[in-house]
């Protein structure tokens, strides 16, 4: 028998608090297919200093920036949290676009502190407008029109509401509880509502970073450690659709015959700010684009592709690309 020998450490727990909203969806059904449902936010905490992850795709080609704007973007790197997962924050820097030219962004702000922000740009992000807030927290904007969209957001109680307006974000009606949509769920980041399953968990125990829906039966989630899943079902079931380690935002659209464009903003050493990669389950990654964007902390950075063009919100800097997203501008 070996005699018990006593040791003696010292140990230390990181703690992480991460305050969760919650969203809402319009009542009945979810929204058409032009619309994206659930983006989940995260109270974030003051950022800390940051480190790139290393990357092992190809390298990035390079960015034709506007000679339009006088504002010269940063050649720092974005880069994820010291010593954590990169991708691992839940996205709380929306943005939604209608086109090259009429996008909206928000914050998310939180349940108990409140500070969401909504804003609308129609002339390719050059000026942008503040708009009234239908809620303390937004977890999703969406588009659906120039003047119609739908806000995902809740109050002090963080209770799903969703906000519809028809005025270009002027009034709002009033808020509707989820039914039948897709939505991350605030409250627990590891799940998400789908129309099949109110707690759906795409990402098993890891966080969903980012959900990105094309139908009412199909989207896909950005989980944390760069994993991609898809579900075709409504939720019911998930199954891998590529991986894009250091991805910190998720972005799709159908494309020729009906099957999936996913893009991925990544953030990764051999691309001096943003990296714009396509994912696909059996080609891996195709670095497309490197997007010069100045460091913005874990959380901060949300993508919207639409058919004709592609929108990156970094903080608080906007890039518009083109349709196959291989050439970007600083707005």
């Amino acid at each position: 028998m070996h005699r018990p020998v006593a040791t003696a450490g010292l140990v230390a727990f990181l703690v992480v608090d991460v305050a969760l909203v919650a969203m809402a969806l319009r009542s009945g059904r979810d929204a058409p297919a032009t619309s994206q449902v659930a983006a989940s936010l995260t109270t974030l905490t003051t950022p800390t200093t940051l480190t790139t992850s290393p990357d092992t795709s190809a390298p990035s080609p390079s960015v034709t920036t506007s000679t339009a704007t006088t504002t010269t973007p940063s050649s720092t790197a974005v880069v994820t949290q010291g010593g954590g997962t990169p991708g691992g924050v839940p996205v709380a820097r929306l943005v939604s676009a209608l086109d090259a030219s009429t996008a909206w962004r928000a914050s998310a702000g939180s349940c108990v502190a409140g500070g969401s922000r909504v804003e609308v740009t129609t002339d390719g992000g050059a000026t942008w407008t503040r708009l009234p807030s239908p809620a303390r927290a937004v977890a999703r904007v969406q588009l659906l029109s120039e003047r119609g969209a739908f806000v995902i957001g809740a109050g002090a109680e963080c209770e799903p509401r969703q906000y519809a307006t028809r005025d270009a974000g002027q009034s709002w009606q009033p808020p509707t509880p989820v039914s039948g949509g897709w939505a991350r769920r605030l409250d627990e980041p590891t799940r998400v509502l789908s129309p099949k399953d109110p707690k759906a968990a795409p990402c098993g125990t890891a966080t969903v970073v980012d959900l990105s829906r094309t139908s009412a039966t199909q989207a896909e989630a950005l989980c944390g450690g760069g994993s991609v899943v898809v579900t075709n079902d409504g939720g019911h079931t998930w199954t891998d659709a590529g991986s894009a380690p250091g991805a910190v935002a998720l972005g799709t659209r159908l494309v020729g015959g009906g099957t999936l464009g996913t893009y991925a903003v990544r953030v990764v050493a051999a691309c001096q700010g943003l990296q714009v990669a396509r994912v696909t389950a059996d080609q891996g990654l195709d670095p497309v684009a490197c997007v010069g964007a100045d460091a913005v902390a874990p959380g901060q950075v949300g993508l919207s592709v639409t058919p004709t063009a592609a929108w990156i919100v970094a903080g608080e800097q906007t890039w518009v690309a083109s349709g196959d997203l291989t050439a970007w501008r600083l707005a």
